[in-house]
């Protein structure tokens, strides 16, 4: 192996002094021309001077520190590194301040080989670009005759003869003024040289800029730098001009300008400040719709950094267009340009649902001129634009809704000229936050694991009479109204994976504007009860699959912080007040919309969080059925039945009648339980001898035999029947007691009582039964059933021989007819009343009704038999009237006069009503009780 020599003469590098400059100087010292010197040195070959400082190899800068006595790595220091940002106009001649040349007796410094190095900090001076004798540029090729000439004279010159010769630290200074915006451009551009790796990104922006500074820096701004450098900026070399023009290196004047002007948008970390000068330089020369700044390059911009496209996009936000703005993000701090292969905005779908959230849809859709179900949708597809490197509308809506038509433009354009265009930053930042955060809803696998129909008929059925509810009308061939099933169905299934039921591949679509409005009109129905029952179905529905996350979400609303939006958030808004105008006052919400300065998506959206009061459901009702049969299954069951049925030998009617529980029902549910339903009750043991002696040989009634034994007549009646013995005729023959007659008594009353049973009793139970609207209520009063109460005088009527009273009808009590008000007449005669009372035992006299109890029947019978749910104004003591126009204008008349009594005549000309019109509304307020009419009296004299 062969060891490196030593040079014996060996000079030391100087601080800041580049390679080239320190080789040239040891090539003198060692009396030899540089190229000579290079071969000496076993270094490559190069006809040109800037190779040496930027692209001599890491072992030869070792073998030269270790020939030269240099510490190890002393020579990185002296050499630009590889890749350095030299820009297109590639800059093979050196900078040179006179001064440091002479005070450093021609040694040159490293960094004037540098493009953005335009000025001497030191000496407050503009460098020199060439040299002043022959006008080129300095130290482009190795000098061959460097031991021949000054180390301050230019060498330039193929030959000795041509040698320039000029002595370069005797140019004329170009001084800059302390001031000078120049020199505080360069003193930055040193301290920037000190982080090589943060200037290699600003100084390759500052490049690629270049060509669009020069076309958009004007005349004006340079003038306030000095004649000379206004000068020298209009000589500057265009890439309008021939390609020698192109690649011809700028001059250190036009470079200070251009690092000048582009430094503070560059090489800061105010965003605010770099976009407003950006901003200020864009709006010179951009068109509209323009991504790219004009001047500049589709290359050049691509090579931008990130932070740089960033603040030309911020900045360049009022010049695009409403979809390029939306996919650059550009209103937002973290702009940028969609790379091909960015999979961020395609990943993005799983965690964005077919309809925008709720909660976003009411602060980002315009007030007016947007379909709410359209905005939704259209707007939840541009959750997907940001980022997105396709440049199709309809390649980014197709993949969550391909039925939505092609209105992405037009909605963007909506909302900016609704004057909000911050709805753009608010789409931007919740994608933005998607990307960071991510949703704890995969929505894709919802869609695609969710059963389309969440919930069954029969459970929802279930659920709304678990809750209190009716489950609502069933779809059937003569109508084309959706069940209320099916509108729970719709509900879950958008409630659980966000679907847009519009679009008409889902089998559940909405198919008419009808169907639309009851499914909207479907959630603010549901009471609290039933919305909770609903959730935890749905919770249900999750956990069988095995999906471990919340029901609902949506992303926080501190992503629209600081913005102007056209709606405001759905928690501002007074529910106390939506619940009063909807539901109490039965108000449109369209009329609550207006009355609180809102939109009609913000009312119908708190109505889905209002709850509402569960109805009072009779016994009758599907639901208090359903009631009865869990009772029934509550009490009713196996173990009872056997201690209380069977075993104890207790009727059913009885053990009905004990559990409020209806008998057919409770017949129903013991069959269900497998036990036997005898059809009567258990045979009354009777002795069949004792009995046939009772009735046969001491003639004794079926009623004192079945008193003594403690059972009922019929009872007695079916054993003799069982045991083949004739029966005597019913009535007064087979009683030992004989009615009581007169044959003074009026003609209708005898035929009523001679010769039957409870005669007396049929025409006491009339003569009471009269005073009363119905036979309902009388029957009430007299303590009997109806239907037996009706019999009785059907008989009477028969006996007698004509119809007695007209049966009561809907709003019209019953009324006696002309014979029926004659034979009470006949019953209120003293004779009859004693007759009566005499013939009556003690138990069947029924005492007469008083005042109280008469007025109290009638005024039931008045009331509505169903009255239905209470209305808002029950408590109030007038009836209800429907409230027209003309009824309207009358009331604010008369409410403005109140205790003031007024002819109809004068109320025309104060109301402009007609008389045909004025006249029936006050008949109508009268009867309805809102207002009193009397007579008008003679005055006295």
């Amino acid at each position: 192996m062969t060891e490196t020599r030593v040079l014996p003469l060996r000079l030391p590098i100087l601080p800041g002094e580049g390679v080239d400059s320190w080789l040239e100087a040891l090539s003198r010292r060692n009396g030899m021309p540089l190229s000579a010197f290079l071969r000496v040195l076993g270094l490559p070959r190069h006809s040109l001077t800037r190779p040496l400082v930027t692209d001599l190899p890491t072992a030869s800068l070792r073998m030269l520190e270790t020939r030269t006595g240099l510490p190890a790595g002393r020579l990185d220091q002296a050499v630009i590194g590889p890749g350095f940002p030299f820009g297109p106009r590639r800059q093979r001649r050196c900078r040179f301040c006179p001064q440091c040349l002479a005070e450093r007796e021609g040694r040159w410094l490293l960094k004037w080989w540098l493009p953005w190095v335009f000025a001497c900090t030191a000496h407050k001076a503009l460098l020199h670009d060439t040299c002043p004798g022959c006008g080129k540029g300095t130290r482009v090729r190795l000098p061959g005759h460097t031991h021949r000439f000054p180390p301050t004279a230019c060498t330039i010159g193929s030959r000795l003869a041509s040698v320039c010769g000029t002595d370069l630290s005797s140019a004329e200074l170009l001084p800059l003024t302390s001031d000078h915006p120049l020199l505080a451009a360069q003193c930055r551009v040193d301290s920037l040289l000190a982080t090589p790796a943060t200037a290699r990104t600003v100084l390759d922006d500052l490049n690629h800029c270049t060509s669009w500074l020069m076309h958009t820096i004007h005349d004006h701004n340079v003038a306030p730098m000095g004649a000379t450098i206004q000068r020298l900026w209009q000589h500057r070399p265009l890439a309008t001009r021939t390609p020698a023009d192109r690649a011809k290196p700028l001059g250190s004047a036009v470079s200070g300008v251009i690092a000048h002007t582009a430094l503070p948008f560059l090489n800061t970390d105010d965003d605010s400040f770099a976009v407003h000068a950006v901003h200020n330089l864009r709006a010179r020369h951009d068109t509209a719709n323009k991504v790219i700044p004009r001047g500049m390059t589709a290359e050049q911009w691509s090579q931008l950094s990130p932070p740089a496209q960033r603040r030309f996009l911020h900045a360049g936000d009022h010049t695009m267009g409403a979809l390029d703005r939306v996919r650059f993000a550009s209103s937002t701090p973290r702009a940028r340009v969609p790379s091909p292969g960015d999979q961020r905005a395609g990943a993005r779908i799983r965690h964005v649902p077919q309809l925008l959230w709720p909660s976003w849809t009411v602060r980002l859709m315009p007030r007016e001129g947007t379909q709410e179900n359209l905005f939704r949708g259209i707007a939840a597809a541009l959750l997907l634009l940001p980022g997105e490197p396709d440049l199709r509308a309809r390649g980014v809506t197709d993949r969550l809704g391909p039925h939505l038509p092609n209105a992405m433009t037009v909605t963007l354009q909506r909302a900016l000229k609704s004057g909000h265009p911050a709805v753009l930053t608010a789409l931007c930042n919740l994608a933005h936050y998607l990307d960071d955060h991510g949703s704890p809803i995969d929505y894709e696998r919802r869609r695609r694991l969710i059963p389309v129909a969440p919930i069954s008929p029969d459970d929802w059925r279930e659920l709304c009479f678990r809750t209190g509810n009716q489950p609502g009308e069933q779809l059937s061939s003569k109508t084309t109204v959706a069940p209320r099933y099916l509108n729970a169905q719709r509900y879950l299934n958008q409630l659980l994976t966000g679907a847009d039921l519009t679009d008409p591949r889902h089998p559940l679509t909405l198919r008419s504007v009808a169907d639309r409005s009851r499914y909207f009109a479907f959630p603010p129905s549901l009471t609290l009860d039933q919305r909770d029952a609903l959730h935890q179905h749905a919770v249900g529905i999750l956990h069988d699959l095995s999906i471990k996350e919340p029901l609902t979400w949506e992303p926080p609303q501190e992503c629209a912080d600081g913005l102007a939006l056209p709606g405001r958030r759905l928690d501002d808004l007074d529910l106390e007040e939506v619940r009063r105008i909807v539901i109490t006052e039965q108000r449109a919400p369209r009329e609550a919309a207006r009355a609180l300065d809102t939109t009609l998506a913000h009312v119908r959206f708190a109505l889905e969080r209002v709850p509402r009061e569960p109805r009072a459901w009779s016994r009758r009702s599907s639901v208090g059925s359903w009631r009865l049969r869990q009772q029934a299954k509550a009490v009713l069951t196996a173990d009872f039945l056997q201690r209380e049925y069977i075993d104890g030998g207790k009727p059913l009617r009885d053990i009905a009648r004990e559990t409020g529980i209806p008998r057919p029902l409770a017949v129903a549910h013991a069959r269900a339980l497998g036990v036997t339903v005898r059809r009567t009750r258990k045979p009354f043991p009777m002795d069949p001898a004792w009995l046939r002696e009772q009735y046969l040989t001491h003639k004794r009634s079926t009623l004192d035999i079945a008193s003594e034994l403690g059972t009922e007549d019929e009872t007695v009646r079916r054993r003799l029947k069982r045991l083949n013995i004739p029966l005597r005729p019913p009535g007064v023959h087979s009683r030992t007691i004989m009615t009581k007659t007169d044959a003074n008594l009026p003609r209708a009353v005898r035929t009523a009582v001679k010769g039957t049973l409870h005669g007396w009793l049929r025409l006491h139970r009339f003569q009471i039964a009269m005073r009363f609207p119905s036979l309902d209520s009388a029957a009430h009063y007299l303590k009997v059933e109806p239907n037996a109460l009706v019999t009785q005088f059907q008989r009477l009527e028969r006996d007698i021989g004509t119809p007695l009273f007209n049966r009561a009808a809907f709003g019209r009590p019953q009324q006696p007819t002309k014979q029926g008000r004659q034979l009470l007449r006949n019953l209120e005669k003293n004779r009859v009343q004693a007759l009566m009372t005499t013939s009556l035992q003690h138990d069947q006299i029924t005492a007469q009704p008083d005042d109280h109890t008469l007025e109290a029947a009638h005024a039931k019978f008045r009331i509505r038999r169903n009255p239905g749910p209470p209305t808002p104004f029950s408590d109030i003591a007038v009836e209800r009237v429907r409230i027209t126009g003309p009824t309207l204008i009358l009331l604010r008349h008369l409410l403005t006069r109140p205790q003031e009594e007024f002819y109809g005549a004068e109320v025309i000309p104060r109301t402009g009503l007609e008389p045909g019109t004025l006249y029936p509304q006050l008949k109508r307020l009268e009867r309805a009780g809102w207002l009193t009419s009397r007579l008008e009296t003679t005055p006295p004299g």
